[in-house]
């Protein structure tokens, strides 16, 4: 088959990383795959920035790991799209610009990663996308039953995302890690940096030595957070996946403070590779993990719980292996190829 994905941008966005992790696997069952993406209208100072960092310290986002046609257009309209079998919009932006398109761009599907509507702008009717003329897929349990209440649907498939990181429980007994506890940083609002950073500074006054690590794609804006010091913290801007790896690898907890996630990519990986989760209730991340089981979900988004949580992990070795050991099983129930089968028997369908 010729299958388009349809992505609203170029960068660091999980759902990007999901792309590019089905085209590759859609792509090695002999279909061809092309991503369309639209320009940014950057002033040129910002575009030779950026391309000065991706020569001289070989940055990369999801989509450079992408082995297909990748599409770079002035606009996602009818006219920059290839002819194809299928055609898939992967966020409510994508789903609006592709609703009209004609059959010859192929069947339409759309591949629902987070409800978008929690930080969309007021104008943007994320629901309305729900119910155009696509084949709607959902990533997660929640938003199986967001978008089915919104659109009276029964039937929307139930596609888990994939992990791509892999760990044995005999490999993680004899694992030394440096870092209590990490986190993603981000400057998204939904994502709560801030909720980590407090949760930091209440872990420090019970452990003085706290070790912490971060990544990100952006350095952290001192400005915005001037009372934390992220000099005292490990940082890793734009990290390969191998550098992602090593750092849930030399982690022991795994702090999620979202908001919203669909399904929570970083937790995933971070059980994959033995890490014990904390995590805010966000909707996703109850794919993942029970809490007791596999890690912790805390209802209440505030500081002082989360730290409670963590700490009680940090104190309890006994407590963290059978945490750790539990996830790393759980993590076994997540593949990529299974979900591609799935996929790729709803295109057929």
């Amino acid at each position: 088959m010729d299958i388009t994905f349809l992505v609203p941008c170029k960068d660091l966005a999980g759902g990007l990383r999901v792309v590019a992790c089905y085209g590759n696997a859609l792509i090695r069952r002999g279909h061809r795959v092309t991503v369309v993406y639209p320009q940014r209208d950057l002033p040129l100072k910002e575009r030779l920035r950026r391309q000065a960092k991706r020569t001289i310290f070989h940055e990369k986002d999801h989509l450079d790991y992408f082995r297909g046609t990748l599409l770079e257009v002035p606009a996602i309209k009818e006219e920059h799209v290839p002819n194809g079998d299928c055609i898939v919009a992967t966020s409510f932006q994508t789903a609006e610009w592709a609703v009209d398109f004609p059959e010859r761009c192929g069947r339409k599907f759309y591949l629902i990663q987070g409800y978008e509507k929690l930080w969309a702008r007021e104008d943007e009717d994320v629901d309305a996308t729900f119910r155009m003329p696509f084949k709607n897929i959902v990533i997660s349990r929640w938003l199986k039953e967001t978008v089915e209440g919104i659109t009276g649907e029964t039937d929307v498939p139930l596609i888990s995302n994939g992990r791509d990181f892999f760990l044995s429980e005999f490999l993680a007994e004899g694992l030394e890690r440096d870092f209590h506890v990490g986190c993603l940083y981000s400057p998204v609002p939904f994502k709560r940096t801030a909720l980590a950073l407090e949760t930091f500074k209440i872990l420090r006054q019970q452990i003085p030595d706290l070790k912490i690590t971060m990544f990100g794609s952006q350095d952290p804006d001192h400005d915005q957070y001037p009372d934390f010091p992220f000099n005292s913290v490990q940082f890793h801007r734009k990290p390969s996946p191998e550098d992602v790896r090593a750092t849930y690898l030399n982690t022991r907890v795994w702090l999620v403070p979202s908001g919203t996630e669909g399904f929570c990519l970083p937790a995933l990986e971070a059980i994959s590779l033995g890490c014990t989760v904390v995590s805010v209730d966000n909707g996703g991340i109850r794919d993942i993990i029970t809490d007791g089981v596999e890690g912790y979900i805390v209802t209440e988004a505030e500081p002082t719980a989360l730290a409670a949580k963590v700490s009680s992990i940090l104190n309890d070795t006994v407590l963290e292996k059978r945490l750790a050991t539990a996830a790393l099983r759980r993590a076994d129930d997540f593949s990529w190829e299974r979900s591609t089968d799935m996929l790729e028997e709803v295109f057929k369908n």
